[in-house]
């Protein structure tokens, strides 16, 4: 399974820049594109996996745990990471051509 990061490396070619601007943006892309992975994907939770998620959110056990469990509970998890993250990219792309103008 691809995680968020190694989209966002892909797709903002983040491997480019130096390690420490890198990691910076990944830090506050990733968020973005989890917030939005997080709209999608728990409204597809059973009762039960939606009470697993509060269980593991209150525990603060983490992002990779997070992403693991709802990689295993939602149904096309990783095409809605990669969708989100490309969303992301148009919608940065729009911004910065309208802040050129």
């Amino acid at each position: 399974m691809s995680t968020i990061k190694e989209n966002l490396v892909e797709m903002f070619e983040l491997d480019k820049l130096p390690p420490e601007k890198a990691l910076e943006m990944i830090n506050r892309l990733s968020k973005l594109v989890f917030q939005a992975v997080l709209v999608r994907t728990l409204p597809l939770l059973s009762e039960e996996d939606f009470n697993e998620y509060e269980r593991i959110i209150d525990a603060n056990e983490g992002g990779e745990v997070l992403f693991k469990f709802l990689g295993q509970k939602v149904p096309d998890f990783e095409n809605m990471v990669k969708e989100e993250t490309e969303n992301l990219k148009k919608e940065l792309a729009g911004e910065f051509e309208s802040a050129q103008i």
